[in-house]
């Protein structure tokens, strides 16, 4: 068995923490300092030290630049944050719960139309969460919160809950094919075989995905019967575009080097538009059309509470 060590210290470490195998030592420092910045902290040696078990509680600054990204340590507490927002209102545990109960049935009787609407419904609910946690999103004004709620909400819920699907192992079930054809279409088992394999990313990656649909303008880019409401701040909007698509672009060289990036960034495209067929194929189904409806009513009520 491969040991894993810590990629700042070198003692073993079996966890990720903010993008990197880490032990819960450095962890703590970078949660600790990540906001403090390199102008504040000095290294005693002149940068020249080593950093190991012994010497990593002296080696300041250069647990900072031990990493030799392009990220720099603001963006490095984006990340945590984007991160924390997404981690603490996923949805995993409502998934694991569905799946324990689910699999302690017999199996002629698992994966019925009932729960699964359910705890479709029941993730979709959680979505709300990634916007009124995030605090770019919140620094909006109340027109342009409205504005994007209502487009890009679909996408952003259908894609985290696949993910959280594909996290549980929901997709290695037949009978939920075989139910997703009931409740919806035969074309809706299709574009879900679809996601299903593209899904297999860093759940930074998909943190960071998630963020950017968040201020995404698809409005402009998918068809739609409903007229385009413009934008009342577009600069703004685009301003957090470009700033999370670097961060996770940057992210994605940190991670996989540059081609390694490009290949990534390239299945991410393809997963959206795999997502994108989804939300196509369930576009007429009451029962959705109605829970996206719920859930849009919900999330505008609790962003009222912020003006």
């Amino acid at each position: 068995m491969v040991q894993n060590k810590c990629k700042i210290c070198e003692v073993p470490a079996r966890h990720t923490h903010f993008g990197v195998i880490s032990c819960d030592p450095c962890k703590t420092f970078f949660k600790r300092n990540a906001k403090h910045g390199q102008e504040t902290l000095k290294c005693r040696y002149d940068g020249h030290c080593e950093i190991n078990i012994n010497t990593r509680h002296f080696s300041t600054l250069n647990l900072l630049q031990r990493d030799q990204s392009t990220l720099s340590t603001d963006q490095w507490a984006l990340i945590s944050n984007l991160s924390h927002c997404y981690d603490e209102y996923s949805g995993l545990s409502i998934g694991e719960r569905f799946m324990c109960r689910q699999t302690s049935l017999p199996i002629k009787i698992r994966f019925k139309s009932a729960p699964v609407v359910e705890f479709i419904k029941g993730l979709f609910d959680e979505t709300q969460l990634l916007f009124n946690n995030n605090r770019d999103f919140l620094s909006l004004s109340m027109d342009d919160r409205c504005t994007l709620l209502h487009t890009t909400i679909k996408h952003i819920g259908s894609l985290s809950s696949n993910f959280i699907y594909h996290k549980i192992d929901l997709f290695s079930y037949p009978a939920y094919y075989d139910t997703v054809g009931m409740i919806t279409n035969v074309n809706s088992i299709i574009a879900t075989k679809r996601v299903s394999v593209r899904l297999d990313f860093d759940v930074i990656v998909l943190k960071l995905l998630l963020a950017i649909l968040c201020f995404s303008t698809f409005q402009y880019t998918v068809y739609s019967h409903t007229p385009p409401v413009n934008l009342t701040n577009i600069q703004q909007i685009l301003y957090i575009q470009n700033t999370y698509t670097e961060l996770l672009w940057r992210y994605l060289v940190y991670k996989y080097n540059f081609e390694g990036a490009v290949k990534c960034f390239s299945d991410l495209i393809r997963c959206l538009f795999a997502v994108h067929d989804t939300i196509i194929a369930v576009e007429e189904i009451e029962w959705f059309s109605d829970k996206v409806n719920s859930v849009i009513q919900k999330t505008e009520q609790t962003l009222n509470l912020y003006d």
